[in-house]
């Protein structure tokens, strides 16, 4: 008899523990998060300090939803096709969208954003194992909250009351499942949801405690002493310092303070991601981030105190920034970052962007913000205006997107004065599978109108088989690349109109198709230098050169 008893709690405390599994599907789960009383009001009313482009937001009102360079008709199979596609069903299931019908502005853009807030919840408002899951679930309830009185406070009392009940509802799951296995920027934009539902809902301050307490934990495992992110990405550092200013904001909006550990986090954070700025505005094209848009990367540093002014040259973390005269440099011989962190980290020791003035001439091929094939495929030494032996990456890459380290020592010396700056820079990554170290020499003199490198192998127990050696330059799309001369340079022709030669010395020169995803989903083709040579003996030299005409 007590055990009959006692059964109902065991389910509860078996929906508890397999929140996310089939358990969450039923009726009952549905009905224990409806539960209670839903809030009618909120503590406090939070507002979204991010700016957002008010041509999508009349896009939208004219029908169309526009993001990372695709449109989506919200025409009657908007829904189905949001939940479907990856790259669309983040992007409208998280609400980020807000801010581009908030700058649009008027009262087509509030009450479109009404009917599609009230669309969702008549669609969505049970659980589902992607829409439902916490880092989604954490930004949606952080647009939703934020937005309040934008499309919510002057709403009738039915949709209210529909808007106050699917918060709530939500809200309570992410308590239940949180930290739900996440680790990295997810879990901040989960805690970051789950804080702001305890901020603005009476009653609820044990869902900021819960969420800070993974906040505070997770901040010295996500962001370095030298402020960079742990991921090497410039753009997750750039939305690292967006979801930390949220909660700095809200903790102020709220009168509570802000803890040490956050704050300062954000001070580093600062000349950080000022460090990854280009003379362009927009940030260097690092393990797997692309150049973010200028508005947004602007009005982060302008909420941090000392990210304001432009740096010139100077070591971080591993990269190395370089301005001499008019040009522009940035190396990186980082370190692979511990598990999970290097599941996303890109194999390019000793790679390098070049620029002069606003115009990108060397790039990396990028990032893509969603799709894993791309992902993993941009991950390649490859990729990277790097050195490739064997055509192999230069670290086994394992099928869990892992990475096997292996032995990989990676060092830089840099001598520089106001004329000239030198970098010598090493790593042995190639030292377990093929035996072979890599050297690489960068010079940067003339006004920065003479870039020169030296790329030197060494294997000191010399090699079975010849090994092909090739070195790939990049080229930014918007680069004019002529014929190959004589088997030997090329004439490089930028927007604004200079021209550069590149040279080659102990390799063959030729152009290949490349592809650039610097932003958006869709790969834009470009070309690539490359100089191919082979090793087949104790080492090899390539010698090259960018001169301005």
């Amino acid at each position: 008899m007590q055990a009959l008893a006692q059964k109902p709690f065991l389910f509860l405390g078996q929906i508890r523990q397999q929140a996310g599994s089939a358990a969450c599907k039923t009726p009952f789960y549905h009905w224990l998060l409806s539960s209670g009383s839903s809030p009618d009001q909120l503590s406090i009313r939070l507002s979204d300090p991010w700016a957002g482009k008010n041509e999508l937001g009349r896009l939208m009102v004219h029908g169309v939803m526009r993001a990372h360079g695709a449109s989506l008709p919200m025409d009657q199979k908007f829904w189905a096709v949001s939940q479907t596609v990856g790259h669309w069903r983040d992007h409208v299931h998280g609400f980020g969208w807000l801010r581009d019908l908030r700058a649009a502005g008027g009262d087509a853009s509030r009450k479109l954003a009404r009917h599609m807030v009230e669309g969702w919840i008549d669609r969505f408002d049970r659980w589902d194992a992607e829409l439902w899951r916490a880092d989604l679930m954490g930004q949606r309830l952080t647009m939703w909250l934020s937005f309040f009185d934008f499309f919510c406070g002057s709403a009738d009392e039915d949709f209210q009351q529909k808007y106050f009940s699917s918060l709530h509802r939500q809200a309570r799951h992410l308590s239940r499942v949180f930290p739900a296995g996440l680790s990295g920027l997810p879990l901040l934009r989960a805690a970051r949801g789950l804080i702001y539902a305890g901020l603005s809902f009476p009653g609820r301050d044990a869902w900021i405690l819960q969420g800070f307490e993974s906040v505070l934990k997770e901040i010295p495992r996500q962001i370095t002493a030298d402020g960079l992110h742990v991921s090497g990405s410039p753009e997750n550092l750039l939305e690292y310092a967006k979801v930390l200013l949220d909660l700095r904001y809200a903790l102020n909006r709220a009168g509570l303070p802000v803890p040490k550990v956050l704050q300062s986090a954000i001070e580093r954070a600062g000349p950080a991601l000022r460090f990854f700025c280009y003379p362009d505005r927009k940030l260097g094209l690092y393990h797997g981030g692309q150049e973010g848009d200028i508005s947004e990367i602007e009005s982060v540093l302008s909420q941090i105190r000392g990210s304001k002014r432009p740096m010139k040259g100077l070591s971080l973390g591993g990269f190395e920034r370089v301005m001499v005269g008019r040009s522009f440099l940035m190396m990186d011989h980082s370190e692979c970052p511990e598990a999970p962190f290097d599941q996303s980290w890109h194999s390019a020791p000793l790679s390098f962007e070049f620029m002069y003035g606003r115009d990108r001439i060397f790039t990396h091929c990028g990032g893509h913000p969603c799709q894993e094939d791309w992902q993993q495929i941009l991950r390649h030494s490859a990729a990277h205006n790097a050195l490739v032996v064997d055509g192999r990456p230069v670290h086994d890459i394992r099928h869990d997107h892992s990475v096997s380290r292996g032995s990989s020592v990676m060092k830089c010396k840099r001598t520089e004065n106001r004329q000239a700056c030198l970098l010598e820079a090493s790593h042995d990554g190639y030292l377990v599978s093929q035996g072979i170290t890599h050297r690489r020499r960068i010079f940067l003199t003339d006004s920065g109108h003479d870039l020169r490198g030296e790329d030197t192998l060494l294997s000191d127990i010399g090699l079975a088989n010849p090994k092909p050696v090739t070195l790939r330059f990049h080229l930014h799309p918007k680069v004019q690349v002529s014929q190959v001369h004589q088997g030997q340079d090329v004439v490089l022709t930028l927007p604004s109109g200079s021209s550069w030669r590149f040279y080659g010395v102990g390799a063959k020169l030729a152009i290949e198709e490349s592809i650039y995803l610097g932003s958006g989903i869709k790969p834009v083709k470009t070309r690539q230098l490359v100089l191919k040579a082979e090793m087949d003996g104790q080492d090899l030299q390539v010698k090259w050169a960018l001169q301005r005409e």
